[in-house]
């Protein structure tokens, strides 16, 4: 009998100590530095994204978030890595609005909304729609005429074949009823090149990466993306007032981790990155790259996520384009 109470207390206190593993694991987060995945190259607009966001969360946390970057595939390289780390809290990744339209264009080894777990919306904004000066249109209507009465004719150009920029481009033609030509490039940066050079007509663009053209005259902006004006653009009309009713897309970037990161762990990361996201200094620099911080909650990012997912499948439906 006394061995049998023994045993019965070894095991209670083993399956008690077995509970609160997750517990104690939680109380002590972070202990160590944390990496944040940008799954895009260094330099460009969410590689400063996440260095702005790395350094809020390093002053709250009190451990160095360091950035990573492993670009290629449209991101999903980058998001496969953190997918696949063990889900403690110590591998974050910035995701974007190209993870949620990777996976109806290509064939991928993870779901980005099974296998994440969401910490937060950190900031959105619009695309612009851009065009150069030679082109002649100062206005939506411009284009939308030349396109109409000269169908193919005008080309325009993305950062690749199934890209988000292409995908929202392929929408905003079959919501205004015109027939365009696709030109796809390796990168933004060598697109927006020959968008200068009048070699393309017109791209979808952040604003981060055309402001200044626009400013200067080399480039006009003829619409923003999304349903309402940017509160950082305000002069720049939507498409839909522009007269393309129906069409909106988002350029957007969160937090997440990976599935099965304990929810005590999530709640600690998202409180702080909602916070961070109140910081004046932290607004003006995001305001510098055409964002507005959007803190949410982890459950409200990841109903976001979701539904981004069935928007892009459905824009690669609508545009005929096969996964790859």
């Amino acid at each position: 009998m006394n061995e049998r109470r023994k045993f019965l207390s070894v095991t209670m206190a083993m399956v008690a100590s077995a509970g609160m593993r997750p517990v104690w694991a939680a109380s002590s987060y972070p202990d160590r530095p944390i990496r944040l995945m940008v799954p895009y190259a260094p330099g460009g607009g969410s590689d400063v994204l996440a260095r702005v966001v790395a350094r809020a969360l390093t002053e709250r946390l009190g451990v160095s978030v360091v950035v990573e970057n492993r670009g290629g595939a449209g991101g999903a390289m980058g998001l496969e890595t953190v997918v696949r780390s063990q889900p403690d809290g110590y591998s974050l990744v910035l995701l974007s609005t190209s993870h949620a339209s990777n996976g109806a264009v290509m064939r991928l080894n993870y779901d980005v909304v099974k296998d994440t777990s969401a910490v937060g919306l950190i900031a959105s904004g619009p695309w612009l729609l851009v065009t150069g000066k030679d082109t002649g249109f100062t206005r939506l209507e411009d284009l939308l005429r030349e396109a109409k009465q000269n169908p193919g004719s005008l080309n325009y150009a993305s950062s690749g074949t199934g890209s988000s920029t292409h995908l929202a481009t392929e929408l905003f033609a079959r919501k205004a009823g015109i027939s365009v030509s696709h030109v796809p490039y390796r990168s933004s940066g060598l697109a927006l090149t020959d968008l200068l050079a009048n070699r393309v007509q017109f791209m979808l663009a952040s604003a981060a990466s055309v402001t200044s053209y626009v400013r200067d005259g080399r480039l006009q902006a003829l619409c923003v993306s999304t349903e309402s004006r940017s509160r950082l653009l305000p002069n720049i009309p939507t498409a839909q007032e522009a007269g393309v009713p129906g069409f909106s897309a988002t350029l957007w970037h969160g937090l997440a981790a990976p599935a099965g990161t304990p929810e005590a762990v999530i709640s600690l990361l998202n409180t702080h990155l909602s916070q961070a996201l109140q910081a004046p200094t932290l607004r003006d620099q995001f305001a510098r790259e055409g964002l507005e911080p959007k803190p949410s909650t982890s459950q409200e990012f990841a109903e976001m996520v979701a539904t981004e997912v069935e928007v892009w499948r459905e824009a690669v439906t609508t545009a005929g384009i096969k996964p790859g």
